[in-house]
């Protein structure tokens, strides 16, 4: 069954048009226990075995809104990252209940676990990745300073610190042989590293025009990489060689798309994999097989799944691949929060039982528009325009000191609790001073000048 996508002018998240907390993550377990899903800052579980939500202790929440939740391959924890520099580990197999929070000190934008789960990767919005342990506390150096100058020098020394990017890192993903970490930005970029030696660089994807929104690693093939943009397009790569294979552009369809990528399914056969993706602001799922074999994209079989009560947010495959979870901006007391389909007919469930869980407990929101409005922001990808790099930024001050771009205008909360840009009048010499550190994290003969210059450091201490 394949339906024509109507266009459908977009719509704007604005917190006057929502009238109920939104969900912005919802991940399954592998065994398919457990449905976990994200409301602001709290954590949410559905356990398909007792058909029935799990109550978590309010006390162990969150206080900032949740940015990613992961289960190990053991399916035996879950752990959460936040807004509010907290990581945190939930056991599944004692009620879910928190048996440990780690502060990173960092504001986290996306996370990953390595190959054992004995180690989280997270990335900052400042474009470093650092890396924590789950099992071994003393691993975990965190750093604190009330002296801002002294910020970035303390960032260089973290221990935890991995390697960074110039701008937002706003995906990050290893290799199906962990041997690689590929990481995705906001200045177009998707860069190739290896692991645990990320200063070793591999490859480069480089040709979208726009920010990076998701990656997704192909199964059955691991060496295909998908990857969504703000340019309204989606791309297949050899990611080893960073060959782009194949690009299919969805502006036709969605004025300013921006496509973003959410679950990669099997079907019944071995050499078909079908992309589910979404494209912001749109009443939509799209759904795009790809021949495996041939690792290109058929686009003329593209489906569409027409939601008539509102854009889908996060969208995960649920029951063995059996349905599609989908989460909705819900702009009407009458929207749902989630809603379902069945994978093979695309049809509407009405009944499932996750959905009628969820959408039965009260999500009306009592939050104050400026807690809303961040929720929104948090959610929306386009929001990665709102982020500059230092490269862009000296670009700015330099040719075009008083004009405001709306691409790429400052968070400044951000780069104040980041680096030591107190005073936002800084000069653009003291920008240029936190560039040459920042590039020598990328090559390997900088990764030997720095680690010299931390065994410096600590030999003075002693």
């Amino acid at each position: 069954m394949s339906t024509t996508a109507v266009f459908i002018p977009p719509q704007i998240m604005v917190t006057s048009n929502v009238e109920k907390v939104p969900i912005s993550i919802i991940k399954h377990s592998s065994d398919n226990n457990f449905i976990a899903y994200s409301l602001n800052n709290k954590l949410n579980i559905f356990d398909n075995k007792l058909n029935k939500l799990v109550e978590l202790e309010s006390s162990s929440q969150h206080t900032g809104i949740i940015r990613s939740i992961e289960f190990t391959k053991n399916n035996q924890s879950l752990i959460t990252s936040s807004s509010d520099k907290f990581l945190k580990i939930w056991d599944t197999t004692n009620n879910f209940k928190n048996i440990k929070s780690i502060n990173t000190n960092k504001k986290i934008i996306c996370s990953i676990l390595n190959k054992d789960d004995s180690e989280i990767l997270v990335s900052d919005k400042c474009g470093d990745v650092f890396k924590y342990s789950l099992v071994d506390d003393s691993k975990n150096t965190i750093e604190v300073s009330g002296d801002k100058s002294a910020k970035h020098d303390e960032k260089e020394s973290d221990k935890n610190l991995v390697f960074g990017h110039y701008s937002s890192i706003v995906d990050i993903k290893f290799s199906p042989c962990f041997n690689y970490l590929l990481s995705a930005d906001r200045d177009e970029k998707i860069r190739v590293s290896h692991y645990p030696n990320c200063f070793d660089i591999e490859s480069f994807c480089l040709g979208h025009t726009k920010y990076v929104t998701e990656i997704l690693l192909v199964p059955g093939r691991d060496d295909l990489l998908i990857s969504g943009s703000g340019d309204g397009t989606i791309k297949l790569w050899n990611w080893k060689q960073g060959k782009c294979l194949q690009t299919v552009d969805f502006n036709n369809k969605h004025e300013n798309a921006i496509t973003i990528p959410q679950f990669i399914s099997k079907v019944d056969t071995t050499t078909t994999n079908q992309l589910i993706f979404s494209i912001e602001n749109s009443n939509n799922i799209y759904i795009l097989p790809m021949n495996i074999e041939k690792g290109e994209f058929n686009q003329t079989e593209l489906k569409t799944i027409p939601i008539t009560q509102s854009s889908p947010i996060s969208i995960d495959l649920i029951d063995n691949g059996k349905t599609i979870l989908a989460s909705l901006l819900p702009t009407t007391k009458e929207v749902d929060v989630v809603i379902a389909f069945d994978s093979t007919s695309l049809s509407q469930e009405t009944d499932n039982k996750v959905v009628i869980a969820i959408n039965s407990v009260d999500a009306s929101t009592t939050l104050k528009p400026a807690e809303l409005k961040s929720i929104l922001e948090s959610i929306e990808k386009k929001q990665y325009r709102k982020h500059v790099s230092y490269s862009k930024q000296m670009m700015n001050s330099t040719d075009n000191k008083n004009k405001e771009d709306d691409d790429l205008s400052l968070d400044e909360q951000d780069i104040d609790d980041n680096t030591d840009n107190n005073n936002k009048t800084k000069n653009q010499e003291t920008i240029q001073d936190s560039r040459p550190l920042k590039l020598r994290k990328m090559t390997i003969e900088g990764d030997k000048e720095i680690q010299k210059e931390l065994e410096e450091k600590e030999s003075k201490k002693q």
